[in-house]
């Protein structure tokens, strides 16, 4: 069982199935000490994230940390994702995925070039999600480099093992090739419905099996977790503050 899960869709994202309020309370009864909300961006699934949620909502329980996030969809071959700069200075941490805005069966060279290009346009993207998807191909080492030279983490995510969307030797391919690089990984849940909160055991004996380092699970504890959303916090000042430039020069 995780203690923090950085990966649950709320019924803003069209995948969820449950308010804010419910998640919250779902998370306190599970034991979780801190979630990030993190909602499709617009590019997938009529997302429909809201302003209220980034600009005005607060945890009202003391005893589990809200971190605001998005889960953003790569938009094309430029590296192009579907940020949306008015809750960039309110959001915590940034997920990325492929998902089904672009036509699924490619080629494994074609979609890790596109996922390449957007964490090289995009240096605020924090976790790499589910990149065992098998409609969409990725090369596991290149992009564990890449997540490696600029502090990224790839995600192992429970749900593509424990829904059969996904194979356990595909993970351990995902595993040897993190291991191998010496990036960091999220284990994350992944939740789209209530009883999925802080849920690892099809990824947990897969991590033990490789032998993983634990000290390279940025969300092993509540600690490491709040450390690598601290230490992440200036590259999305950063962006801020160059979109905020390039709109003023319009």
């Amino acid at each position: 069982m995780l203690s923090v899960d950085l990966h649950v869709h709320s019924l803003f994202s069209s995948c969820g199935l449950h308010t804010l309020l419910e998640l919250l309370e779902g998370g306190r009864r599970a034991g979780l000490a801190a979630m990030a909300i993190t909602d499709h961006g617009l590019a997938v699934g009529n997302g429909r994230l809201t302003s209220v949620f980034f600009e005005r909502f607060k945890c009202p329980y003391d005893d589990i940390v809200l971190y605001k996030g998005i889960e953003l969809n790569i938009l094309d071959d430029t590296g192009a994702v579907d940020i949306v700069w008015q809750f960039m200075p309110f959001i915590d941490i940034i997920l990325l995925g492929v998902h089904p805005n672009l036509p699924p069966r490619g080629s494994r060279e074609h979609y890790t070039a596109m996922l390449c290009a957007a964490l090289e346009k995009n240096p605020f993207i924090d976790i790499i999600t589910h990149p065992n998807d098998p409609a969409y191909p990725l090369d596991y080492l290149r992009i564990a480099r890449m997540a490696k030279e600029r502090g990224v983490a790839i995600e192992l995510n429970n749900s593509k093992i424990l829904y059969n969307r996904s194979t356990a030797e595909d993970a351990l391919e995902l595993i040897a090739a993190c291991k191998q690089s010496g990036c960091l990984v999220a284990v994350n849940s992944d939740t789209h419905a209530l009883h999925e909160l802080g849920r690892d055991e099809s990824v947990r004996p897969l991590l033990d099996r490789a032998g993983f380092p634990a000290d390279r699970i940025v969300n092993r504890d509540s600690d490491s977790a709040a450390a690598f959303i601290e230490g992440r916090k200036g590259f999305k000042k950063e962006a801020i503050a160059r979109n905020r430039a390039a709109e003023g020069k319009k």
